[in-house]
């Protein structure tokens, strides 16, 4: 395996301290000190965690040496998954960066350590590693703490673990049902060092079993004080059964689903977003529908490269290059009573550089001037689509619908009702990539990517409901309609990365001529 360092922020024992008296995260560094004297207080263990969700929205030279300008974490994924797909668009090649996952050109490149496949390894192991170290001090740290904050704290780490290992076999290998007894990904449950033997892939079920068990482990931890979230960027109970409720999607589990995401959204005080902050530039951690998110402050991160830089062409910074931008075919499919229709530009806008033709606007800076805002990892309304969805795979139609409708009159109060007029109460996906819905689970799904638009990762929905992709609708505005590609193709091995050479080169039980995804 390759040599993960022991390193909570940036390849240094530097780790950043949380205050509760200003509510965010301190921006200056303790003194350097050892994993072993930070993790023998609670205190210590809670400012490991503090560095580990900071590596959640920060780049660096740690796991791609040259490319860290589209590597910056969490979101970073969100938005090159996002363009794997067929409902963003990226207009030109700009700058090159996430060009060339939209156009389907980062495989080949696994011997790089500048390519996507390198840094998304190295990226998410990295996190494994660090929580790792956190988790093996539970017992020690029982001895000598307080055993609720204990409780709380291991369950941050082991809903992290979890939530990394379900990122990378989504990543890595096809989705779960079908492909159970498929290679995984290594699982590493114990610190490593350079010295530490590195494990073969074993199997899916494996992996999902191990992101299942950490899940239950956490969410347990959580339930004797659901409301511990001590800042936003913290995982939680909610947050856990959030995840949890995705897992359970992809391994086809609906009423565990259904279950886990209407427990995710009893959180108190949370809310969908109505018209007062659907305008907002989704760049506000304090919105009342989020639940995790990373609160951006100007001296925190090398903020330049980051998630806006790549979205709002309003600025002087990559967009404005290189726009993303909404299919034309899914934005023929919003109605034009619904707000959302004015999260992207329609076709006769153009001129300036932020409004050409489809172009986005619903991510933007809440400061230009100082590279800001903030990164929504969660929001309620992703869980009141997995609760529709669930609902109705599970043949419960009209709580689906109830589901379905409680977001979609936020959206369009008019005309939703015309929308769901003469659907078919079933649960048959009949629409695809595209196309017209005609049942209820037609219309959840048409809903899903309007809503989440850039905010969940579309090939991984993709891969879990087998449906391929589509780009080429009459009069497509995509700009890579990746012509020699069968992307209608359910289980098409180029959406799924391959592995980066280094692991093969360091780790006596990955063979390259056995174990690599499919050239």
């Amino acid at each position: 395996m390759k040599k993960i360092k022991f390193s909570f922020l940036l390849l240094s024992l530097t780790f950043f301290l949380f205050s509760c008296s200003d509510d965010m995260l301190e921006t200056k560094p303790t003194d350097s000190v050892s994993h072993k004297e930070l993790l023998s207080t609670t205190q210590g263990a809670q400012v490991a965690m503090n560095g580990v969700y900071r590596m959640l929205y920060t780049s660096s030279t740690d796991w791609t040496p040259d490319n860290t300008h589209q590597n910056f974490g969490i979101m970073s994924t969100k938005l090159y998954t996002s363009l794997m797909g067929e409902d963003m668009v990226q207009d030109a090649l700009g700058n090159g960066w996430f060009y060339y996952d939209y156009s389907y050109d980062v495989r080949s490149r696994y011997t790089s350590e500048n390519w996507r496949p390198y840094a998304t390894w190295n990226y998410y192991y990295q996190i494994v590693s660090n929580v790792n170290y956190i988790l093996a001090e539970e017992e020690n740290l029982k001895l000598k703490g307080d055993p609720a904050v204990v409780d709380n704290i291991m369950a941050q780490a082991y809903t992290m673990r979890a939530y990394t290992y379900f990122i990378l076999i989504q990543t890595f290998q096809q989705t779960y049902i079908g492909h159970e007894q498929s290679p995984g990904v290594p699982l590493y449950t114990e610190p490593t060092v350079s010295t530490t033997k590195g494990k073969g892939r074993g199997t899916v079920e494996e992996v999902y079993t191990q992101i299942n068990s950490d899940l239950d482990k956490a969410i347990s931890l959580f339930s004797d004080n659901k409301n511990s979230q001590a800042h936003i960027s913290h995982v939680d109970y909610y947050v856990a059964n959030a995840i949890k409720a995705n897992v359970m999607m992809v391994q086809n589990k609906w009423t565990d689903a259904a279950n886990y995401a209407t427990e995710a959204l009893s959180k108190p005080k949370l809310q969908m977003i109505g018209q007062g902050d659907i305008y907002s530039g989704f760049n506000n951690s304090k919105m009342k529908d989020v639940m995790w998110a990373a609160e951006i402050i100007a001296d925190q991160s090398n903020i330049y490269a980051s998630f806006f830089s790549h979205m709002d062409a309003s600025a002087d910074r990559y967009a404005r290059s290189s726009r993303k931008c909404i299919y034309n075919w899914l934005y023929d499919k919003i109605p034009n009573t619904d707000l959302r229709k004015k999260w992207w530009n329609g076709p006769e806008d153009g001129g300036t550089s932020d409004t050409k033709p489809y172009n986005q606007v619903k991510f933007r800076y809440s400061d230009k001037s100082s590279d800001l805002g903030d990164y929504i990892f969660m929001r309620a309304e992703e869980m009141q689509l997995v609760k529709a969805e669930a609902l109705c795979r599970a043949a419960q139609y009209e709580e689906a619908k109830a589901a379905l409708v409680e977001l979609m009159e936020l959206r369009d109060e008019s005309g939703y009702e015309q929308s769901l007029k003469g659907l078919t109460m079933s649960n048959e996906l009949t629409m695809g990539s595209i196309g017209n819905p005609t049942t209820l689970l037609d219309m959840i799904i048409l809903q899903r990517r309007i809503e989440l638009w850039g905010e969940s990762e579309r090939i991984f929905d993709i891969l879990r409901m087998k449906t391929g992709f589509d780009r080429t609708a009459p009069g497509s505005n995509h700009t890579q309609k990746l012509a020699t590609m069968n992307t209608l193709q359910p289980d098409n091995k180029e959406f799924i990365l391959t592995i980066p050479q280094k692991e093969f080169d360091s780790n006596p039980n990955m063979d390259a001529n056995r174990d690599q995804n499919p050239m």
